[in-house]
């Protein structure tokens, strides 16, 4: 169970979740393959002997420092994936970040004033950007929503809590196709006068 689910007040109910997107493992895979390919270098240097001492302690010991580096990255990346929350609710939008120093916000819908989403190509591609919601006096900016995956759906959801369906109160409105029910006669209905030559007479 994430902090989300421990959060939710009574009757509130989940509308969208997300998080960081899968993107931030991209630097660290980059420096893997680097790293990979300087082994494989170093590979071919040793079973061809064709470059001197220097050279062959510079490889080995720049494939392990981008390997090592692309480690990093990786687990970083990871962590940082695994320790954000995002979720919008009927109700508000929460965030929660870090483990063993948590960081949250939460915002109610109502008072939701704008919702900006920050894409770049790449972004509107592969469904990743920026998010930053603004309302009254408070807030949550993208140096926290950052490179989150579906923005766009998020701010639908958002948009659509902020306005929620309402059932038409009043009378009864003929449906599409369908004439509307005929009204049935009540006590505080005006009953007109008879006005005939029998009832004239009397």
């Amino acid at each position: 169970m994430g902090y989300v689910d421990t959060v939710l007040l009574p009757g509130e109910t989940v509308r969208f979740r997300t998080g960081r997107h899968w993107v931030l493992y991209v630097p660290g895979l980059v420096l893997a393959l680097a790293g990979a390919g300087c082994a494989g270098w170093t590979t071919y240097a040793y079973a061809t002997a064709e470059f001197g001492v220097h050279v062959d302690v510079l490889w080995p010991a720049l494939s392990a420092g981008l390997l090592g580096l692309a480690l990093v990255l990786l687990v970083r990346a990871w962590y940082r994936r695994r320790v954000t929350e995002i979720a919008v609710t009927d109700r508000r939008v929460i965030y929660r970040s870090g483990l063993f120093r948590r960081t949250t916000s939460e915002m109610p819908i109502d008072r939701i004033e704008k919702i900006d989403v920050d894409q770049g190509l790449v972004g509107q591609m592969l469904d990743f950007g920026n998010v930053s919601v603004n309302g009254i006096a408070c807030g949550i900016g993208a140096d926290r929503l950052k490179r989150i995956a579906g923005p766009i759906r998020l701010r639908s959801h958002v948009i659509a809590g902020d306005h929620p369906v309402r059932v038409p109160q009043g009378p009864v409105v003929a449906e599409i196709g369908r004439p509307a029910p005929a009204a049935t006669p009540t006590s505080a209905t005006p009953v007109p006068a008879d006005t005939t030559p029998a009832a004239a007479a009397r």
